[in-house]
C-alpha cells in the first residue's frame, strides 16, 4: 500500500478535479417493435439499444463545497462515480484531470466515497467501525496507536464525542440517530485522510434539521481544505447557500457550472425569473424540468456554458504537450493496485468483525444453535437403535442417509443472506432475493439427481449427466456404502433367516463398492467441488465491480 499511500499525497496534492467532454453511454433492453421478428423478443434472447446518459460534460471542482444538482435522472450521480473512477471505462470518453495530471490508477482507492445507503455494521459501535475500516484500508506500517489516534482525530472532526462508544444500531437494536449514522459512514472514508471527498445524494432520507446538520459538517471539512464533491436533489435554503459551486444537470448536459450566488441571475437573462421569497434551489429545479422539456433550450444553454467556462479550459492541458491518454488506459488496465494489507490480516480483521458481529447477536446464534440441537435430537430419537431387517431395517437408513444429506446441504443456504449483508460493507451491492433463488435452485437440482428421489436409469438420457455434478450423490454414496458394508438384513419374524447381505442392496442401488477406492473416490469429488466452487464464487467476486 506504499504505492497507493504516495498516490494519495502526491497526485491529490490540491484536490481539484477538472474534466473535460464526459460522455457516458450505457445498454439497455430494447423494447418490443411491431416489425421485429417474434424471435427476438424471446426472454432468452438479449437485445441492446445503447442509451447516452452524459453528453459532452465539462467542468472544474475545487477545494471547497461543490453540488451537483439536477431532477432525477439527469445524470448526476453516473457523473459523480465517473468522476471518482468507480464507473465501468466501458462506455465511459473523455478527460478527467487531477491537478492538471491524469488520475493515477490508484486514485479510486485514495479518495472517500459514501453511498447514499447508510452501510456500515449496525452491531458495532461507532468507534469500531471507524477502527475496523482503518485496520482493513491503511498499510500495516500504521501501529495500533496511531490508528486509534486517527480514529479519534476522525471523532472530534465529525462530533460523535457523544455516540463513539454506542452500537450502530440493526433492525433489532436501538442505537444512533440517522444523523450520527451518516456522519459514522462519512468517518469511515474520512479515516484514509482523503483530500476528495465524494458523496452521493447526502441528505437523502434525513429530516431538515439532520440534513443542515450533516451538510454544516461537510462544510467545515471543506474549509480544512479538502475537496467536497456531492450530487443533491431538492436541497432547502439553508443547505444552498453553503455551496461553494454548483453544477446543474439536465437530460446529461450541464447547463450551469459557477457560484450559487450566481444561478438566479443567470437564468434571469434567461428569461426565467425567480420570485423574492422563492427557495433558488427549488427555482433553478423548476427551470431544469421545465427546459427538459425543450431540447433546442437545453441545447441552446449547453453550449452557451461550453463557449464561457474558460476557466475549465485552462485546466487541460494544451494542444503542445497533450497527454497520451490511449497509453494511459492502457497501463491503467494493466495497473494492479498493491494491497494495504497482508491476506492473513485481512483475514484477521476480517474473522475478528464476523465473530464481534456474532456475538453480539445473541438471538441469531441462539437460534441457529436450538434449531442444529432440535434436529439432532429428532433424528437421534427416530433413527435409534435400528434393526437390521430387510424391510423397516433397510428403509430406516436409507431414509436417514437422506435426510441427513439433505439438510447438510440446505442449511448452508442460510449462511447467503448473511454473507450478501456483509457483502455490502465493501461492493455496496444487495442482492440477495436472486442469490437465494439460484442457490435453492442448485440445491434442489442436486436433490432430485442424488439417486432417493428419482430412478437415475428411467430419467432422460440428455439429463442423466446431472447426478455427476450432484454432491448429494457422492455423500450419500459414501454414507451408505459407509452404513451397508458388511451388514446382513434378517426377515422381520425371523431372525434366524438373513436372505439380504448389504453388499446385494448396494448392488441393488447400484453403488460400486467392490474396493476402497470406490469409498474414497466420493471424498475427492467432493474436495474437488469445493475446490472449484470457492475458485468459481472467487473469480466472480473478483469480476463484481465496486459500485452502488
Amino acid at each position: 500500500m506504499a504505492a497507493v499511500n504516495q498516490v494519495s499525497t502526491t497526485v491529490s496534492s490540491t484536490g481539484t478535479i477538472s474534466f473535460h467532454n464526459i460522455n457516458y453511454t450505457v445498454g439497455t433492453k430494447a423494447r418490443s417493435h411491431k416489425r421485429r421478428s417474434k424471435c427476438l423478443t424471446l426472454p432468452f434472447f438479449k437485445v441492446t439499444e445503447q442509451k447516452q446518459i452524459l453528453f459532452d460534460v465539462s467542468g472544474r471542482f475545487m477545494n471547497g463545497m461543490n453540488a451537483i444538482l439536477g431532477p432525477s435522472g439527469s445524470g448526476k450521480s453516473s457523473l459523480l462515480d465517473i468522476l471518482a473512477d468507480r464507473k465501468d471505462p466501458r462506455g465511459t470518453s473523455g478527460i478527467v484531470l487531477v491537478d492538471n495530471f491524469p488520475r493515477h490508477p490508484s486514485f479510486r482507492y485514495t479518495v472517500g466515497y459514501v453511498v447514499q445507503e447508510d452501510i456500515c455494521s449496525g452491531t458495532l459501535t461507532v468507534r469500531e467501525n471507524l477502527y475496523f475500516s482503518v485496520s482493513l484500508r491503511l498499510s500495516e506500517a500504521l501501529s495500533a496507536s496511531d490508528k486509534r489516534v486517527r480514529v479519534s482525530t476522525v471523532i472530534t472532526e465529525l462530533s460523535l464525542e457523544a455516540c463513539a462508544d454506542t452500537r450502530v444500531g440493526t433492525e433489532f437494536l436501538r442505537g444512533i440517530s440517522g444523523g450520527e449514522k451518516k456522519r459514522t459512514c462519512i468517518g469511515m472514508e474520512l479515516v484514509l485522510s482523503p483530500n476528495i471527498l465524494f458523496l452521493d445524494e447526502p441528505t437523502t432520507g434525513l429530516d431538515a434539521s439532520t440534513a443542515i446538520s450533516i451538510m454544516n459538517c461537510l462544510k467545515d471539512l471543506s474549509r480544512r481544505g479538502r475537496t467536497i464533491i456531492f450530487s443533491i436533489h431538492q436541497p432547502r435554503y439553508s443547505i444552498f447557500k453553503l455551496f461553494d459551486t454548483v453544477m446543474l444537470m439536465c437530460n446529461g448536459q450541464c447547463v450551469y457550472h459557477g457560484s450559487a450566488k450566481g444561478v438566479v441571475p443567470y437564468f434571469s437573462t434567461h428569461d426565467y425569473q425567480c420570485e423574492p421569497y422563492d427557495n433558488p434551489a427549488d427555482f433553478a429545479l423548476d427551470v431544469l424540468i421545465d427546459i427538459g422539456r425543450k431540447p433546442d433550450i437545453i441545447a441552446k444553454l449547453n453550449d452557451l456554458y461550453n463557449k464561457t467556462d474558460a476557466d475549465t479550459s485552462a485546466a487541460f492541458p494544451r494542444p503542445g504537450n497533450m497527454i497520451d491518454l490511449e497509453s494511459l488506459d492502457h497501463k491503467r488496465r494493466k495497473y494492479k493496485v498493491q494491497a494495504a494489507r497482508s491476506l492473513g490480516a485481512e483475514i484477521f480483521y476480517l474473522s475478528q468483525r464476523t465473530l464481534r458481529n456474532s456475538f453480539r447477536n445473541p438471538a441469531l446464534a441462539l437460534s441457529q444453535i436450538s434449531v442444529s440441537i432440535i434436529l439432532g435430537a429428532m433424528v437421534g430419537l427416530l433413527f435409534y437403535d435400528l434393526k437390521k431387517t430387510t424391510d423397516s431395517g433397510v428403509q430406516n437408513r436409507l431414509g436417514a442417509i437422506f435426510f441427513i444429506s439433505l439438510n447438510q446441504i440446505f442449511i448452508n443456504v442460510t449462511a447467503i443472506d448473511a454473507l450478501l449483508k456483509e457483502r455490502a460493507l465493501f461492493i455496496h451491492e444487495y442482492a440477495s432475493a436472486v442469490a437465494l433463488i439460484i442457490a435453492i435452485l442448485i440445491c434442489v437440482m442436486m436433490t432430485m439427481f442424488s439417486g432417493f428421489v428419482l430412478d437415475l436409469d428411467s430419467v432422460f438420457k440428455w439429463l442423466s449427466w446431472i447426478q455427476w455434478t450432484s454432491a448429494s450423490r457422492y455423500v450419500s454414496n459414501l454414507l451408505i456404502i459407509n452404513e451397508f458394508q458388511g451388514l446382513t438384513f434378517c426377515l422381520s419374524n425371523q431372525t434366524n433367516v438373513c436372505p439380504m447381505t448389504g453388499e446385494q442392496i448396494l448392488d441393488n442401488l447400484d453403488i460400486p463398492h467392490a474396493n476402497s477406492w470406490d469409498l474414497w473416490k466420493n471424498f475427492l469429488a467432493l474436495t474437488i467441488m469445493t475446490v472449484l466452487f470457492l475458485i468459481s464464487s472467487y473469480i466472480q467476486l473478483i469480476r463484481i465491480k465496486k459500485t452502488k
